[in-house]
């Protein structure tokens, strides 16, 4: 790259062809990446993404130093198959791609919550890769108490359910996504018929134990690469407002509040994931910090007290494909690192 070139970013994000004529105006939300980009002497451009325009977008995209993308897993009726062919190709081009495909597929769909179930973050995951698996396993399981299901990818709580058994063959079921307290009782063999389209093209489901800490909230820590540089809070109590609604607490639908990475509340979650969790991540999947995503997160819901009264945390996500809201912090680290991969 000549001295007197700025490096040019691409900033992509999902979007109709209205979002393509107003360009950042659209999406507010990430305009403090432009800026934090701009002021460490880089250029970052728009790029409104969907897939019937994925060729174009793949010859856009390939001339840039670098992509970054804010695009889910499901949105606008798209997964992100496509997508991700268009960021591998042009990351095989030569172009820094921010959060590659392949790492996204290692740590950010569920499966990392099986993978690094014996970690500190972990807990008693479960995985079922075929129905039949599901249907001989999961009643066996539930016995233990109640328990999540998660498909694979997804973002937002589509597909998540809580199930707990309220008697022979009878469970009572909450979806995560609808993030209200209704609940349903219905037959468990009728629940699980519903998941046996769930198991082609790579489907499988997540089987997680439910914290009855989430009437706590969720925290969330930002990372960009391996360092943190914030953290969110999510509050149950909007939802803990309707008399008698403790004990179905399930998505939550409150904003998110902000926190920098210093917060003196999150020093033992902090260095917990910073100097253990995610580099024992990176071991046992073989993700070196190089490869990591330039900004994600990791979400939390609190698990019971160790035996002395300290909370524990028990990992429930990992979001690397789409991060909004983000802490004011994130945006200028995130620039700092994305001019530092594409001049080393």
């Amino acid at each position: 790259m000549l001295a007197d070139v700025k490096p040019r970013f691409g900033i992509v994000w999902r979007g109709d062809v209205g979002a393509e004529r107003l360009g950042l105006t659209s999406n507010e939300r990430l305009r403090p990446v432009f800026e934090a980009l701009a002021d460490v002497g880089a250029t970052a451009e728009p790029v409104v993404y969907r897939d019937e325009i994925a060729d174009d977008v793949r010859q856009r995209l390939a001339g840039f130093d670098g992509v970054l993308a804010w695009v889910d897993p499901v949105g606008r009726g798209e997964t992100r198959a496509v997508f991700d062919r268009v960021l591998r190709d042009v990351g095989n081009a030569g172009v820094w791609i921010g959060s590659h495909p392949d790492v996204i597929d290692l740590i950010g769909t569920k499966d990392v919550l099986y993978d690094t179930r014996l970690l500190g973050w972990g807990s008693d995951v479960r995985r079922y890769e075929r129905w039949a698996d599901l249907v001989a396993e999961f009643p066996t399981v539930l016995e233990t108490g109640p328990r999540v299901l998660k498909p694979r990818r997804g973002n937002g709580g589509i597909g998540v359910w809580k199930v707990e058994l309220v008697g022979t063959g009878r469970v009572r079921v909450h979806q995560a996504d609808v993030r209200d307290t209704a609940t349903a009782d219905v037959s468990l063999p009728e629940f699980l018929r519903r998941f046996e389209g769930s198991f082609g093209d790579g489907g499988r489901l997540i089987d997680q134990p439910f914290q009855p800490r989430i009437v706590e909230g969720l925290i969330r820590a930002y990372l960009v690469a391996d360092r943190v540089v914030g953290f969110a809070t999510q509050s149950a109590q909007t939802l803990l407002d309707t008399p008698g609604a403790a004990a179905n607490v399930m998505g939550l639908p409150a904003a998110k509040t902000m926190f920098g990475p210093d917060a003196d509340s999150f020093a033992v979650l902090r260095r917990e994931v910073e100097g253990a969790w995610v580099p024992d991540m990176q071991r046992l999947l073989g993700v070196p910090t190089a490869r990591l995503p330039a900004l994600w997160d990791c979400d939390f819901l609190l698990g019971p007290p160790d035996d002395g009264g300290r909370d524990t945390y028990m990992l429930c996500e990992i979001n690397a494909s789409c991060i909004t809201p983000y802490p004011v912090e994130a945006a200028p680290a995130l620039a700092r690192l994305a001019i530092a991969s594409i001049t080393t």
